[in-house]
């Protein structure tokens, strides 16, 4: 589809619950806002069709980022479904129907995950969190869990023996693993044991920027031989070339991947994840982002029809 855009990674749930950190005022989603990352009228004007939605497992305490449980977690999601159901443009993805359901209508499609699993009491928790709507699973945040390390992890750590246990379970339910801020290590052990593809959601390329999120070629090419996706991101560590954050360095990591990855390239804009910031040419919110996607005619199986085809595949 032209012109229609699938986000792998869209934190509005951060919004709700940190808009000023975030360096954005809350306002109701209806409202037309340009000074934040996007809106229900952004949204429908840069054609957003289906966005993974995180809910976030950490409370931000004393200057620190700290997990909750998990019964702070399914809380957490709760509001968050109870918030964003009253605005009726939205609709959960739980499936494969479902998507081809949005895809014929006027809705936006809302895939539900979560950025991180450091939450979880038990691994049998996994069929909680996929009984209440979740379908992508992020394994990691900026910090190891007892089932896997994360990017941050300066070791050669990757999966513990639970997590291997996890992994075996994640491979039977029809759910989207993603490894955005796993380590190259725990991407490399899933890789012996698990059998279907993983997403990054919201990464770039190491080889232009060296930021740690960013992948660097070798693994990129491990990405591909196994038919996964990298969503290329606006996260401004991701894009930051001598100082400057803008879309003409999106543009650059697109331009070095696309004929190599033509057909593991995707959006992950992780917008929400990050302060707004009104000098980041091209890329300050969501209407900016589409429109500049637009004006340099960034293709379709990017902007969509890789991650639709992916999706469709495994949920």
């Amino acid at each position: 589809m032209k012109n229609v855009i699938f986000d792998l990674h869209l934190d509005i749930e951060v919004y709700l619950r940190f808009p000023k950190f975030l360096n954005m005022k809350y306002k109701n989603l209806s409202i037309l806002e340009l000074k934040r990352h996007g809106d229900i009228p952004q949204f429908l004007k840069s054609g957003l069709k289906f966005a993974v939605v995180n809910i976030f497992p950490f409370e931000f305490i004393n200057n620190k980022w700290v997990p909750i449980n998990i019964t702070q977690f399914m809380e957490r999601l709760e509001r968050f479904l109870k918030w964003i159901n009253r605005f009726k443009i939205f609709k959960i993805i739980y499936n494969k129907r479902d998507l081809k359901d949005v895809l014929q209508s006027k809705n936006i499609g809302l895939i539900l995950g979560t950025e991180g699993l450091n939450f979880l009491n038990n691994i049998s928790d996994i069929y909680s969190l996929y009984k209440k709507g979740i379908r992508v699973f992020g394994l990691n945040w900026n910090e190891d869990t007892k089932f896997s390390a994360s990017l941050k992890n300066t070791t050669n750590k990757g999966l513990t023996k639970e997590g291997k246990q996890l992994i075996k379970i994640l491979e039977k339910l029809p759910i989207v693993l993603d490894l955005a801020h796993s380590s190259i290590n725990t991407f490399r052990d899933i890789l012996k044991i698990y059998k279907k593809p993983v997403i990054f959601s919201h990464n770039g390329f190491k080889e232009l920027i060296d930021f740690e999120q960013n992948l660097d070629i070798k693994n990129l090419k491990l990405l591909k031989d196994i038919g996964g996706l990298i969503g290329l991101t606006c996260l401004p560590y991701s894009i930051n070339i001598n100082g400057e954050i803008n879309f003409i360095n999106w543009l650059k990591t697109f331009r070095h991947l696309k004929n190599e990855f033509k057909n593991n390239l995707a959006i992950g804009t992780d917008f929400f994840g990050f302060k707004f910031n009104e000098n980041y040419e091209g890329i300050k919110n969501y209407l900016e982002f589409s429109e500049s996607l637009r004006k340099f005619n960034v293709p379709s199986y990017v902007l969509f029809k890789n991650s639709f085809n992916l999706f469709s595949k495994l949920l």
